[in-house]
């Protein structure tokens, strides 16, 4: 179990957020958290003035890591557009979200922006970073701009679903997404 000299901010992070995926924005208390941690209620308040900073937190930890890490580490491995397309859904499917709650997280954090309206900018931004990144992509992948548009609406849009599901294993996903990839790059 951890203790208070091991804890980082990270730490409170992953918790506040597998506490937001299994019971929503309600479970993120200093309390709770504390408890699942086995440390003191001080131990929160060593790396977080209060809830209300612990949630910008998670939300900046969630832009960087969530998306911009994760277009670093798609565009890491070069290739064309398809090539990286198919990077990406490797990402997406792997157990890289585990620790932060899984699959469901995302979706919880669709659900928190549509109640608090702070949170709603964050989903907004992630979400235009992420399409712009993806029909990129596809454009890279050959498909002309308005297609690839479409393209990255359609594919980030089955994510968006398949993450609201989140009841398939992670390789029956990543075949779909590889299939739906297939399916798009063709130029619906």
């Amino acid at each position: 179990m951890a203790n208070r000299r091991t804890l980082s901010a990270e730490d409170w992070i992953k918790a506040a957020f597998q506490a937001l995926g299994s019971a929503g924005v309600q479970a993120i208390r200093a309390e709770r958290l504390a408890r699942t941690l086995g440390v003191s209620k001080g131990s929160f308040y060593w790396h977080f003035a209060d809830v209300p900073a612990l949630h910008s937190a998670m939300l900046e930890h969630w832009e960087a890591f969530a998306t911009e890490q994760i277009i670093a580490d798609t565009d890491a491995t070069g290739g064309d557009g398809q090539a990286r397309l198919a990077r990406l859904v490797e990402i997406v499917t792997s157990d890289l979200s585990d620790p932060y709650g899984g699959l469901a997280t995302e979706a919880a954090i669709r659900d928190w922006a549509r109640h608090d309206p702070q949170v709603a900018p964050c989903l907004s931004r992630v979400d235009a970073r992420r399409l712009g990144f993806v029909a990129g992509l596809f454009a890279d992948a050959g498909l002309d701009q308005h297609t690839a548009d479409r393209a990255a609406r359609l594919y980030y849009t089955a994510l968006i679903g398949a993450e609201h599901l989140n009841a398939s294993p992670r390789l029956d996903l990543r075949a779909d997404l590889h299939h739906l990839l297939l399916v798009l790059l063709r130029g619906t």
